[in-house]
């Protein structure tokens, strides 16, 4: 088989890569090992801020519950409540959605699994597990371990060592699912990051921890939060008969940056290329594909032709990832106490999240200075180092 442009991994990077590569003239192929049965994709919540800041839209289709914002609790329990609307998502019915829109943009869907992708004349050759497989651009949106882009000699990920390994706990229990708020746990209950509560609806929802700088295996950590979790709501809900249902593992890219993400006829999108969250990474797929089927039609599938890619994601998303991980490393310096008293501080500030990116920083920038001054220059470190 040839085709212009091969993308592997049905990922939500890699779905929009596909049809972003075959509305601008390309003849495209998506290859995924599970297409056609059930995707191992386990993130299903997003805020509307970030798939509007990523120019798309919230559909009904695949909304399971809708939140009005979120709750920041730190170790001691001081909460910050954010108003910001968000979803709980059926993440199979949201795939199946998006991978419809590729079919009829022109993509062709295939079941198989990619081991490398080896230059071949003007273009690469991919070896599957049902054959190989021509194709002019290859984009690796395999998710956070970017198996092509490594294999073929790429470090799509500039701190891979900071990538967040995570556990999920699907549960049940009466009326759990019908809270209207995300809450974010921070501290030493899962280091680096947080640990989640996402109600989904219902009877249903999710209880993970997202752990950075302690291996892959962290479900120790999503055990003890999971008693941690029982001990907070047990004035609320009779937390004994709480079930789980089924347990997700998979890591998240969100401190880890782009590294090198394009080389001859190769790119990497989403979460292989340290591009995290389910809005952003369609951004991202949207911009890998539409380059590639321009490089396709110009007969530039170098390095210098798919550049173009690196340089726009840059601008739209560079500074906000500098400033997610600045954040991230600064968190994750920071003791309980420290956490306790920010959060503490936070509580008695009323902070402006509305309006744009920019403005949203510098309400909370100006509520950090006032109440913890001394996260202030770790935080800009950061930034500067990221």
């Amino acid at each position: 088989m040839n085709c212009d442009v091969l993308v592997v991994g049905a990922s939500p990077s890699g779905i929009a890569a596909a049809t972003s590569a075959a509305e601008g003239g390309a003849e495209v192929i998506l290859l995924d090992k599970e297409m056609g049965g059930e995707f191992d994709h386990p993130a299903n919540t997003f805020f509307d801020g970030m798939f509007s800041r990523a120019g798309l839209a919230v559909e009904r289709g695949y909304v399971l519950h809708d939140l009005l914002g979120m709750r920041i609790i730190s170790p001691a329990g001081h909460a910050v409540e954010i108003p910001a609307a968000g979803r709980f998502i059926d993440r199979a019915r949201f795939d199946a959605i998006y991978l419809e829109r590729a079919e009829r943009a022109g993509a062709e869907l295939l079941r198989g699994a990619a081991r490398s992708a080896p230059l071949a004349g003007a273009g690469r050759r991919v070896e599957t597990n049902s054959g190989d497989i021509g194709a002019r651009v290859v984009i690796d949106a395999t998710g956070v371990d970017g198996t092509i882009a490594r294999r073929e000699g790429l470090s799509p990920l500039r701190h891979p060592e900071d990538v967040a390994w995570a556990a999920e706990a699907v549960v049940e229990l009466a009326g759990l699912g019908e809270v209207g708020r995300f809450e974010y746990f921070l501290g030493s209950v899962s280091p680096g990051w947080k640990a989640t509560f996402s109600p989904g609806g219902g009877d249903s929802a999710t209880l993970g921890v997202f752990v950075r700088g302690h291996g892959r295996d962290v479900s120790p950590f999503l055990g003890r939060f999971i008693e941690t979790f029982k001990k907070y709501k047990s004035a609320e809900y009779d937390v004994s008969e709480m079930k789980i249902v089924s347990i997700n593992r998979g890591g998240d890219a969100i401190a880890a940056l782009p590294g090198e993400i394009v080389a001859d006829s190769l790119m990497a999108t989403g979460a292989a290329a340290g591009m995290s969250g389910i809005a952003y990474a369609i951004r991202a797929g949207t911009m890998a594909g539409e380059v590639a089927a321009l490089a396709v039609e110009s007969g530039d599938v170098s390095i210098r032709g798919l550049s173009p890619y690196v340089q726009r994601w840059r601008r739209e998303f560079g500074l906000e990832y500098r400033m997610g991980r600045a954040s991230l490393l600064t968190l994750g310096r920071m003791a309980d106490e420290e956490i306790d008293g920010l959060a503490e501080g936070l509580a008695k500030r009323d902070l402006d999240l509305s309006g744009s990116f920019a403005r949203k920083g510098l309400s909370v920038g100006i509520a950090l200075a006032r109440s913890r001054p001394r996260t202030i220059p770790p935080l800009i470190r950061g930034l500067l180092q990221g």
